[in-house]
């Protein structure tokens, strides 16, 4: 007699992890320019990317332009970004962490799609002036190849309650933190590029004496995997301290 196979549990997070830069951005109907290169990774979501309330967690680091480790950090923040609503497409991106100050106004906008980009509008701080202004910026996601390993962390198991946060995923990770003080004055950003034949290459830390180490810990830690990802809500330490899996796994595999 032929053994059933157990049913699998539904995945807990849906779609695929998602590698986005930054084609331009213009502000207040000028011409659009690109002063920053920007990455941003974001995880699988809880829901339907389209679904109202689906949530990811993302890191969205801005660093002045040619990327040199002596680059400046025009603006880094992360958090979970949430859909507002699906017609049209509009999220929030709470920002849980954040290089300009955690008390900003809040960070929406509305997404359609052209010619193979992403194209984001709405209102928003200008981090040059600290002033609220409409813009409009362009987004191209950048292919992840099925069987890519990911994984993104934070400090603590609720992320609004987290002062660090880490993604893995593809050639890239990135790593930032914050001190949850009055000031909010200690920002420590790494965003390192990553390679099969070759030790990971950091291209850009900043007060990261901390930092670099636990991204480290977590590179190795996911190099030995060896079949078995980390799980989501799993606690792992790096460095002695402990962090959660907010998503990990392989694309291609639920």
């Amino acid at each position: 007699m032929n053994k059933c196979a157990p049913e699998q549990p539904e995945p807990l997070l849906y779609g695929t992890p998602s590698i986005t830069t930054r084609k331009n951005i213009s502000r207040n109907g000028g011409q659009p320019f690109e002063d920053s290169d920007v990455l941003v990774l974001s995880s699988r979501s809880t829901s339907d990317t389209h679904s109202k309330d689906s949530t990811q967690l993302y890191l969205d680091l801005r660093l002045s332009k040619p990327l040199l480790p002596e680059s400046i950090i025009k603006w880094g923040f992360s958090g979970i970004r949430v859909t507002l609503s699906s017609t049209p497409l509009r999220f929030r991106w709470n920002h849980y962490i954040d290089s300009q100050g955690r008390d900003g106004p809040p960070d929406e906008g509305t997404m359609t799609s052209c010619d193979g980009e992403e194209v984001e509008t709405g209102i928003g701080v200008n981090p040059e002036t600290g002033e609220q202004e409409q813009y409009e910026e362009r987004w191209i996601d950048q292919p992840v190849l099925p069987g890519t390993s990911f994984a993104f962390l934070t400090s603590s198991r609720e992320p609004s309650e987290s002062s660090g946060f880490i993604a893995i995923l593809g050639d890239h990770a990135l790593a930032m933190r914050q001190n949850h003080s009055p000031n909010d004055t200690e920002f420590q950003a790494v965003r390192m590029c990553i390679s099969t034949s070759s030790s990971p290459e950091v291209l850009f830390e900043h007060n990261a004496d901390a930092l670099l180490p636990l991204l480290d810990s977590a590179l190795s830690g996911v190099d030995n995997w060896k079949g078995s990802p980390w799980q989501r809500g799993q606690e792992i330490t790096l460095q002695e301290d402990r962090w959660t899996v907010w998503d990990a796994g392989m694309t291609g595999e639920n």
